[in-house]
């Protein structure tokens, strides 16, 4: 473990922590990334790489700054390929989301008129409700038991492993010392400043500590649970793989999606269970919910080879929203988790936050609805 003492420790090596400690090192700060296991490994890679836009009637800060991050992706990724070579795949798939019943479909309808005039890249609405027969017409897989549709233009994806390989190899080159196998065990403190971390090979200095550690975030420091509650969410996925990409959106009904790679595969999620604590692996009840929810959307999946199972544990917080900021209390200590089921969507944008909090420049919009301290 090496002892220098960085501009800028960074605590987790998911896609956060990763883009964090990318932008800043490309302003010329030191930085040194901490991971208690591999980089990339946990939340980050367990998800699907679907970058959907926030529910239509939500107008407040987080959800603004949710579009603004979808709208740097492309960049973003044109950004890594370039200085790494290694392609994120960013595709704007868009995504269809299934109504059974005329309940669902007008909630639907509901989230359009909601959405306004609001324009996808290709000038078409962003949103937009179809009928049995054209829901059948675009994707032909989608149950015939489906009674309509409503298409979001906005919807894109990423190979999230690719992504974080990229972000990796992208970090590495600006001369980020990633230090894996790294658990943060407490923050050393003066007074009220954090001046570095304790692992379990030893203390590391900094000049300022940004804690993006995912679920385990509020478990560095007792008063953390009480100032920036994070908890673990399990959730499970499967991989099946076909000969070819047997529809091209994500198909979607509530939480539960299934995305469509370009090469065959196809990911169907997600569990979401907030009881399963840190326990990281699948369960029959899991994986057969799963599989009965993805039938009931595409039935003819049904005989698709199934590659893989896995499970991840995603940060939550009490109101569902990140924690982006300087923690009350703790001089030199900033903030970026808890991003729940929207870590890969925020990353772009969480970085460049992170980087105006550093610099102390001002923001566009009152945050304080994802501040941390919120809860005490």
């Amino acid at each position: 473990m090496a002892t220098r003492t960085a501009d800028i420790l960074v605590i987790g090596g998911g896609v956060i922590g990763l883009s964090i400690a990318r932008r800043l090192a490309r302003e010329g700060l030191t930085v040194t990334l901490l991971e208690r296991d591999v980089c990339g490994r946990a939340a980050s890679w367990a998800a699907a790489g679907v970058l959907a836009p926030p529910n239509a009637h939500r107008k407040d800060a987080a959800a603004i700054l949710h579009l603004r991050s979808l709208a740097m992706y492309p960049r973003f990724c044109e950004e890594l390929t370039e200085e790494t070579g290694i392609d994120p795949q960013y595709e704007p798939c868009g995504e269809l989301e299934v109504a059974f019943d005329e309940r669902g479909l007008e909630s639907l309808r509901s989230d359009m008129i909601a959405a306004g005039d609001r324009r996808s890249a290709d000038g078409r609405p962003a949103f937009e409700i179809h009928d049995v027969a054209e829901t059948r017409r675009i994707e032909p897989l989608v149950t015939p038991q489906a009674i309509g549709s409503m298409e979001c233009r906005e919807t894109a994806q990423v190979r999230n492993p690719r992504l974080l390989a990229s972000l990796c190899a992208a970090c590495d080159k600006v001369g980020v010392q990633i230090c894996e196998q790294s658990p943060v065990e407490h923050f050393l403190v003066d007074g009220s400043r954090v001046k570095g971390v304790r692992t379990r090979d030893g203390d590391v200095p900094g000049g300022t500590v940004v804690l993006c550690a995912g679920a385990w975030s509020s478990q560095i420091g007792q008063a953390l649970q009480k100032l920036m509650p994070v908890r673990p969410v399990r959730g499970q996925m499967l991989l099946m793989k076909l000969d070819r990409r047997p529809f091209r959106r994500v198909i979607s009904r509530g939480k539960t999606y299934l995305v469509p790679r370009q090469d065959g595969h196809v990911l169907l999620g997600a569990t979401e269970e907030a009881d399963a604590g840190f326990v990281i692996r699948n369960t029959p009840k899991g994986i057969a919910s799963l599989i009965e929810k993805g039938l009931r959307l595409v039935p003819s999946l049904a005989d698709a080879p199934l590659v893989a199972t896995w499970a991840g544990l995603r940060p939550g917080t009490p109101d569902d929203l990140p924690y982006i900021g300087g923690v009350p209390g703790f001089e030199g200590l900033i903030a970026a988790t808890g991003h729940f089921r929207s870590g890969l969507s925020f990353a772009p944008l969480t970085a460049e936050l992170v980087f105006d909090e550093i610099a102390k420049r001002p923001y566009d919009l009152d945050l304080a609805s994802i501040r941390p301290g919120r809860f005490g």
